[in-house]
This record gives C-alpha cells, sequence and structure tokens, in this order.
C-alpha cells in the first residue's frame, strides 16, 4: 500500500513487520547508515524518513522496518498504528516539524478515539546552532521558509516530554531558547560517546593519520592538505590516508599521485573504513564553522575514538571539551594543526589507553535507554 505526502513522499512498507512490544516510531529528515545500525538489532522500531544520505546501506536497510513518509504519510501512520513512543527529530530541525506535528496529532487522535494510553514523545538533541541565528546569512526567500518554519518550533517543543543532550552545546542552547517556557520536558545530558568497538586493537598503533568524511573546506579537508607536508618533514615515516567523498577527490588523488605515503580511498564500504582506523594512530576532523553550518559531534570523531585512534580536531565539534579533558588536541588555529598531528603521532597512548576513557553503554543507546524506559518497564512487566 502506499499513501503519498504532500511531496509526494510514499509510506514504504519496511522489512518486516515488528512484534508487539513497546512500538518506537522514530523520525528521521535524513537518514543514514549509522542510525539504522543502532536498531537492526532492535525489535518493535520503525523508522519514518523523509530522505536518505548518500552513506546509505542497502543491505543493512533491508533488515530494519523503513518506510518514506511525508506529511500526510506520517499522520495516517499515527492515526492507523498503536505507538507507545514517538522520538522526534530535535525540535530545532525545523523543516521537520511539520512530520513531527502530523505523527504526534494522528496518534493523539488515535488515542482519544480508542481511549488508549497517549504516546510519550521524546527526542534526542545534539544541536550545534540556534537556526534563528541563520536567517540574516540566507537569501530572502529561503530566510521567509524558515522563520515559518519557525513558527512550528514551539508547537513541537510543547509536546515533548522527555529530552536527553547528546552533547553540553545543545544543552546550553535549548536552555538558552526555551529556558523560560513553560512547557519543560524532563531532560538529561548524555555525552555522545562510543564504547569500544567490539574487535581487537592493536599494542601499537601505526604512524598513520586518517581524515575520514567529506572532502570539502568546511571539513576541514584544505586544513589537512596544508598540514601534510609539514607532518612528512617531522615524523619521516608517517602517513596519510583520506577516506571519503566529495569536492576534494581530484585534489586527494593528485596528492597520492606524487607521494608514495598518501592513499586514498573514495567512499569505500564501511568495512574497509573500520580496518582503516582500528591500524591508524590519529584521527583528524578539523571542521570549520560556516554562516550556515557548524559540527555537531562529528561521526568520524566517534567511529576513531570506539577503536582507540588519537582526535585531532577543532571547538565546532560538541564533543570539544571532552576530547580536551581527555588528552585529545583541539585546536583553534589552522595554523596549529600541524603540529598537533605531530604530538598526536607522538604520542605514547595506546588505542588501549584511548577507549579505556570511553564509557561503558554507547552514548546514544544510553540515551535511547532513558528515553524509553517506562515504556520497556511497562512491556516486561505486562509480559511478566
Amino acid at each position: 500500500m502506499y499513501l503519498l505526502g504532500p511531496t509526494s513522499d510514499r509510506l514504504d512498507e519496511g522489512a518486516g513487520s515488528s512484534p508487539r512490544g513497546p512500538l518506537l516510531v522514530q523520525l528521521y529528515d535524513v537518514v543514514r547508515t549509522a542510525h539504522l545500525e543502532r536498531i537492526v538489532d532492535r525489535p518493535g522500531t520503525v523508522v519514518l524518513y523523509r530522505s536518505r544520505r548518500y552513506d546509505f546501506d542497502e543491505s543493512i536497510a533491508g533488515r530494519v522496518d523503513l518506510r518514506r513518509a511525508g506529511v500526510v504519510g506520517a499522520f495516517v501512520y499515527g492515526l492507523r498504528h498503536r505507538i507507545d513512543v514517538i522520538e522526534i527529530n530535535e525540535p530545532f530541525i525545523a523543516r521537520a516539524a511539520p512530520r513531527s506535528l502530523a505523527v504526534i496529532l494522528g496518534a493523539r487522535l488515535r488515542a482519544a478515539v480508542t481511549r488508549s494510553p497517549r504516546a510519550r514523545v521524546v527526542t534526542y538533541a545534539i544541536a550545534s546552532l540556534d537556526p534563528r541565528d541563520l536567517f540574516d546569512v540566507l537569501p530572502a526567500r529561503a530566510r521567509w521558509r524558515g522563520r515559518l518554519h519557525q513558527l512550528l518550533v514551539p508547537a513541537v517543543w510543547s509536546f515533548v516530554d522527555r529530552i536527553a543532550y547528546g552533547t553540553s552545546l545543545a544543552r546550553s542552547l535549548y536552555r538558552a531558547r526555551f529556558g523560560r517556557s513553560r512547557a519543560q520536558p524532563t531532560a538529561t545530558l548524555v555525552p555522545a560517546l562510543p564504547v569500544r568497538a567490539d574487535e581487537p586493537l592493536p599494542a601499537v598503533a601505526e604512524p598513520t593519520i586518517v581524515f575520514l568524511g567529506d572532502l570539502s573546506e568546511r571539513k576541514g579537508f584544505v586544513d589537512v592538505l596544508d598540514a601534510w607536508p609539514i607532518v612528512a618533514r617531522h615524523v619521516p615515516e608517517a602517513r596519510l590516508r583520506i577516506i571519503g567523498r566529495g569536492v576534494g577527490e581530484d585534489a586527494a588523488c593528485d596528492l597520492a599521485a606524487a607521494d608514495d605515503a598518501v592513499t586514498v580511498d573514495i567512499d569505500p564500504p564501511r568495512p574497509v573504513i573500520f580496518a582503516a582506523l582500528r591500524e591508524a594512530k590519529v584521527l583528524t576532523l578539523p571542521s570549520r564553522r560556516r554562516p550556515l553550518w557548524r559540527e555537531q559531534v562529528g561521526l568520524p570523531i566517534v567511529e576513531g575514538l570506539a577503536r582507540g585512534c588519537e582526535i585531532v580536531t577543532t571547538p565546532e565539534t560538541g564533543l570539544a571539551e571532552w576530547l580536551d579533558q581527555h588528552g585529545h588536541a583541539v585546536v583553534t588555529e589552522a595554523e596549529s594543526l600541524a603540529d598537533a598531528l605531530v604530538g598526536a603521532l607522538r604520542s605514547t597512548r595506546s588505542p588501549s589507553d584511548i577507549v579505556a576513557d570511553l564509557p561503558p553503554v554507547d552514548g546514544r543507546v544510553a540515551a535511547h535507554d532513558w528515553l524509553m524506559d517506562d515504556a520497556i518497564r511497562a512491556d516486561e512487566g505486562g509480559r511478566r
């Protein structure tokens, strides 16, 4: 069955129906493989999404209940299905507000008609910018569209029962925006940190620097290219491995052709990425703030930490405070990047030393468990 939303998004039937337990519906404006990896072995979860990110693994998507839904499709899903918990996109993602409100209102209407308990509304927040701060740099048409969407943000916030912050920066931004609002959901801070990857780690990592992700200026790729000759001069045995895709592909390939210490993998499968991180000493993601963008967490940082990499980044990531407190390099100036990379390569810490600082439970999983806590308890009690 296909239900058309106003933008012709379809509500596609997923890979299979979930067994009845606490049914969680997760909304994603843009879904990526990392989102699906967290729920692939978690029954009772349905994902409604608007679009897919480029790093989308069809093999994993086929193992989860994944459905594409526009505003009408989200409303109809909420109206036709009993839902225990709705996890919406964080309220600051204003373009997602119509779909969030649609599924919430559909579920509320169903609950009223059937006289059943209403679904809890929860959200996970890692925002790095208040969208209102972007209006002045938007083109006129986009500025007015953004302002219209912003009118819906307080309405979305008013429905939220629980919010888990993945970074202290996000918590500060939401407090500044809604601190005086009458609607105050229950809140907690769970840093978006990984656990140690379930794979063997080398006793001593190779002197390799990995740049992983979008080969763009905003991700600091240009700064890595500029820093590399200095790093190679100070650490002759060092190697640079560039993994990703984007506008910098030609520059990456040109450097690899001229320098045997540099290798490039354009958009490889994830097992190749994980193997590279497992062998590397350093993961660098020196993101730069842009008028319309700021790094939230940085998935490469999370994946590098899980495999015991020294991290070299900038204050733009929401994990900057934690990284600085745990011996990683957070540089404020592009000119300092080469020195930081050299220092990270010379660090005597082993991969095991680095992962020892990580929490026993993945931050996103811990946040999910906290958001779902009462629903899980109720379901377990009912099965007993």
